[in-house]
């Protein structure tokens, strides 16, 4: 087994690694020889620490099969220091094969007891906002404009690492250990990743807003500053998050609009007028005028201008609604009716959705 450490310094700390990459943390990647633990061996574990600002790679190889137990051994020697691993699909990938090649050689392992966040996992929850073509290590870094001089995935690696452990080929040793150490680095810096999925459930605080040309305009901020920004269109509008700042544009209806009233039964609908009345104000009426109120019947009408709201937004109870028709699924707000707090809920709906 062969123990290389490489040291760098961070020349800026994100939130993200501020958040996710303390000195409690260990990053790990691993690399066998095939996707099967029952099948192949694990024969680099490579990990990175902090200490302030300085971050510690570490490799441990084995040169041949024979060696897998002493990284093994080692690595658990390594995770009992720390509380918490991160890594990139690494619950299901990195931490089953561990576990189940610890089982081969009757080695007791705590990984399933520390607070494992798996990047790749954490990053799908924002896919409604991130859209990426696929969420693999090498697409994020390319979404976050990360450069890697590595040009291999782990499986063309597999015969590179046959031919060095029967050569000893030292070109194929470093290429080996450069991949695996661009992907321990890499991971280092998509932590980054992680602040958008943050977002999802962080503060969004109201700022402002304004409305012209038929549009609401809303600006908005977070505690949480995003590495790149995001432009989205949807059906009812878009928004633009840049830094920590959020704007978000709506489009608004202006004409005729009908509020439903839930209390249906207690009023009466006036044929020939199409209007309802309280049944209080109508049982002096003749019966040939009117006629008890259907849902359909019982609403009353407003021109103005409207915002529409998503449908299945939960904006509570106080506020009335307004719809085309008694069917349309389309709900609308006065736009008198607007308030900061309903604004922000439009906009964690939008971002969630």
């Amino acid at each position: 087994m062969e123990i290389i450490n490489n040291i760098y310094q961070l020349d800026h700390v994100s939130y993200s690694t501020a958040k996710y990459f303390d000195e409690n943390t260990l990053f790990f990647d691993i690399e066998c020889t095939g996707l099967s633990p029952r099948k192949s061996f694990i024969y680099l574990i490579g990990y990175a620490s902090r200490n302030e600002n300085k971050i510690t790679i570490t490799q441990l190889l084995a040169n041949n099969e024979s060696e897998e137990i002493e990284i093994l051994e080692e690595f658990e020697k390594v995770i009992a220091r720390y509380d918490k691993l991160l890594g990139f699909n690494s619950t299901r990938f990195d931490e089953s094969f561990i576990i189940e090649r610890c089982r081969k050689y009757h080695i007791y392992t705590k990984i399933k007891s520390k607070n494992h966040t798996d990047m790749y996992l954490q990053s799908t929850k924002a896919k409604c906002m991130l859209d990426l073509p696929n969420y693999k290590q090498k697409s994020i870094e390319e979404f976050l404009g990360l450069h890697r001089d590595d040009k291999y995935n782990g499986g063309e690696l597999i015969p590179i690492y046959q031919h060095y452990s029967i050569t000893g080929d030292l070109d194929s040793k470093e290429l080996i250990l450069l991949h695996n150490f661009e992907d321990v680095k890499g991971m280092i810096y998509i932590t980054d990743i992680l602040c958008y999925p943050d977002l999802l459930n962080s503060e969004i605080r109201y700022i402002n807003h304004d409305i012209e040309e038929g549009k609401i305009r809303i600006e908005l901020e977070t505690d949480i500053e995003l590495p790149k920004s995001i432009n989205k269109q949807r059906d009812y509008g878009l928004y633009i998050i840049k830094n920590n700042r959020i704007y978000v544009t709506l489009h608004l209806y202006q004409g005729q609009l009908f509020t439903y009233l839930p209390d249906y039964k207690n009023y009466y609908y006036l044929i020939d007028e199409d209007s309802i009345i309280p049944k209080s104000l109508g049982e002096s009426m003749d019966k040939s005028c009117r006629r008890p109120a259907t849902r359909r019947d019982c609403r009353v009408s407003l021109e103005g201008t409207f915002l529409n709201i998503p449908e299945r937004l939960d904006i509570g109870s106080s506020l009335r609604t307004f719809r085309s028709s008694y069917e349309s699924k389309d709900r609308f707000l006065n736009i008198a009716d607007i308030r900061d707090d309903i604004l922000v809920k439009i906009t964690k709906y939008m971002l969630k959705h």
